[in-house]
C-alpha cells in the first residue's frame, strides 16, 4: 500500500470503519475508566501524578487521557493524525495538550521528556518496518527511568482472525512472544500480559467463566500446547523500561 492510500484510508477513517458504530462518548468513558483501573493504572503506580509526564501516542478521542486525569495526572499530551479526533479530544480531555501532528514528528523534538508513552491500539497499523524505528523514537522520548506502556489486539485469541482483518489499517498482529520480541529489541526490561476486555462483575462474569472452564478444559484435551495459549484475552500490554 502506498503512502498516498495510507493517509486517504486514515483521513476517512471515521467514516468508513465500524468507529461510526462505536457507542456514545459516556459508554466510551465508561469502558475506558474499568479498563484503564484494570490493566492501565496498576502499572502506572510508582509515578507521581502531579509531576509524571504522560504522551499518549494515536490518543483517539481522548478517553483515556480524560481517566488518567481523573486519576490525578497533571502533565498529559495526545497526538493523533485525524484532525476530526483531536477535535473532539480537546472537548473530552481539556486539561490534556492535544495535537493533530505525527508521532514520529514530535518524538523527535522530545529527547528525555516524559515518564510514560502509552500506545492503545497503535503499533498493529504500522508497517513492520516502522515498529522499531517507533519503539527507538519513544526509548528516545523518555526519561531515565520512564517506561513505554503497549497495548495491541492479542493474535491467540479465539476471535483473532476478525481483530486482525476487521480493519484495513491493520499491518501487523502480535502474540506475546512477538510483542515481547519487538520490545526486547528497543528496552532492557519487558514483560507482555495477556489482558481481558470484556466485564469483570455481575452475572456475565459468572457465565463466562463457567463457559471458558470447559472449553479451556476441551481444547487442552484436544491440543495440550494450544490448550495453553491465551486464547480468551483479547489484547496483550507490554511493558518497556528505559535505564
Amino acid at each position: 500500500m502506498t503512502e498516498a492510500h495510507r493517509a486517504r484510508l486514515f483521513a476517512t477513517y471515521n467514516e468508513t470503519h465500524v468507529t461510526h458504530l462505536d457507542p456514545g462518548d459516556s459508554v466510551k468513558m465508561g469502558w475506558f475508566r474499568n479498563y484503564a483501573r484494570r490493566h492501565y493504572l496498576p502499572r502506572l503506580t510508582a509515578l507521581n501524578p502531579s509531576q509524571a509526564r504522560v504522551l499518549d501516542i494515536g490518543c483517539n478521542k481522548g478517553y483515556l487521557l480524560a481517566v488518567l486525569a481523573e486519576h490525578g495526572f497533571e502533565h498529559l499530551v495526545g497526538v493523533d493524525l485525524s484532525p476530526v479526533d483531536v477535535e473532539i479530544a480537546k472537548g473530552i480531555a481539556p486539561t490534556a495538550t492535544i495535537l493533530c501532528v505525527d508521532a514520529f514528528d514530535y518524538l523527535a523534538q522530545q529527547l528525555d521528556q516524559f515518564d510514560a508513552i502509552v500506545l492503545k491500539a497503535v503499533l498493529e497499523h504500522l508497517p513492520k518496518s516502522e515498529t522499531l524505528p517507533m519503539l527507538e523514537a519513544i526509548r528516545r522520548a523518555l526519561k531515565p527511568g520512564g517506561m513505554v506502556l503497549v497495548d495491541v489486539p492479542n493474535m491467540d485469541w479465539f476471535f483473532a482472525t476478525h481483530e486482525r482483518y476487521m480493519d484495513f489499517t491493520h499491518e501487523a498482529g502480535f502474540t506475546p512472544e512477538s510483542l515481547h520480541q519487538v520490545l526486547g529489541n528497543v528496552f532492557a526490561q519487558v514483560a507482555v500480559f495477556p489482558v481481558d476486555s470484556s466485564p469483570d462483575d455481575g452475572w456475565r462474569l459468572i457465565k463466562k467463566r463457567v463457559a471458558r472452564f470447559l472449553l479451556s478444559r476441551l481444547f487442552l484435551w484436544a491440543d495440550a500446547e494450544g490448550g495453553r495459549l491465551p486464547i480468551w484475552s483479547r489484547s496483550l500490554v507490554g511493558i518497556g523500561s528505559k535505564p
